[in-house]
Order: structure tokens, then C-alpha cells, then sequence
């Protein structure tokens, strides 16, 4: 599972550097740096079941166009990749996220599959996630709302609620 992880982190991220030339770049110090591409959208979840050690029941999503993220919650800011199935207007999408390695997950990358279905009266997301624990993590859901991202550099957002 790890293996897999950062063999897709790496190729997400390789991928990422086709479409935006540029963006990320490795040092011989052993650093890595990813810069944000345009902003695109930002999507504000409310969870209705949450997960057990993380129970935040508000987080807030910034994507960029180069397949970058950020999420940022009460107990949450951490970054990562994402691959978006369908697009973020059509009325069901989904999108996979890969975290970097952070404190949120133990200093390690967690995948997250979040289903998004728009509705009459409000929008839906049906939540799965792995993380290199090894621990079953339940489906989570909840309501979402969704607009234009106007964050275009999001390293200073934090948790305001």
C-alpha cells in the first residue's frame, strides 16, 4: 500500500509537471518544492459522520489547476495532490486526493475518495479514505457547498471557525 501511494504521488506529481512546466523542482539537499497552480475552486464540507479521531465536522478544500490541494480544519492543514473524475460543474464527480506527508497523518500520506453530487435542495459528498495505519477508516458524509477559489497563494490560510 505505501509502495503504491508514492508511486502514485510521484507519478501524479510528474503528471502534474507536463501541464505546468515548471511548478516542481527537486535540490540536491533532499528537498522537493510544488508550487500552487491557478486557483480553481474552493469547497466548504460539513460532515454528518465524521471520522472517530478526527471529529471536525467543517474543512474547507482550495484546488489548483496543476492537480495540487489544500485543506484546512480544526484540526487539519496539510497539502496535497488530486486527480478530479468528471468536473467540478458536472452534477456528480469524483476526486481522489493523495496528502503529502504530514502531522495530520502521522507524518505519513493518506488517500481520500470523495464522491460530490449535486442536488435540488443541497449538494451531498460520500467520503472513503485509507490511511498506512492499517486501520478501516468508515465511510464519512456529509453536505458541501462550492465557488470560486480566490486563494492564490494558500500557505497562510488557517482554520477561522
Amino acid at each position: 500500500m505505501k509502495a503504491t501511494a508514492m508511486m502514485t504521488s510521484s507519478l501524479l506529481m510528474l503528471m502534474s509537471g507536463v501541464h505546468a512546466e515548471g511548478l516542481t523542482s527537486a535540490r540536491q539537499d533532499n528537498t522537493l518544492t510544488v508550487r500552487f497552480g491557478q486557483p480553481t475552486i474552493k469547497q466548504v464540507l460539513h460532515y454528518r459522520k465524521m471520522y472517530d479521531k478526527k471529529p471536525f465536522p467543517d474543512a474547507e478544500i482550495y484546488y489548483y489547476d496543476n492537480g495540487t490541494y489544500k485543506i484546512i480544519s480544526q484540526g487539519e492543514d496539510h497539502y496535497g495532490v488530486y486527480v478530479m473524475q468528471g468536473h467540478a460543474d458536472d452534477q456528480t464527480f469524483t476526486v481522489r486526493f493523495i496528502s503529502l506527508p504530514s502531522s495530520d497523518w502521522g507524518n505519513k500520506t493518506a488517500f481520500h475518495q470523495l464522491t460530490f453530487v449535486k442536488g435540488d435542495q443541497q449538494n451531498v459528498f460520500i467520503q472513503n479514505a485509507i490511511v498506512d495505519t492499517g486501520e478501516a477508516i468508515a465511510q464519512q458524509n456529509g453536505t458541501y457547498t462550492q465557488e470560486i477559489n480566490n486563494v492564490s497563494h494558500p500557505v497562510s490560510a488557517r482554520w477561522k471557525n
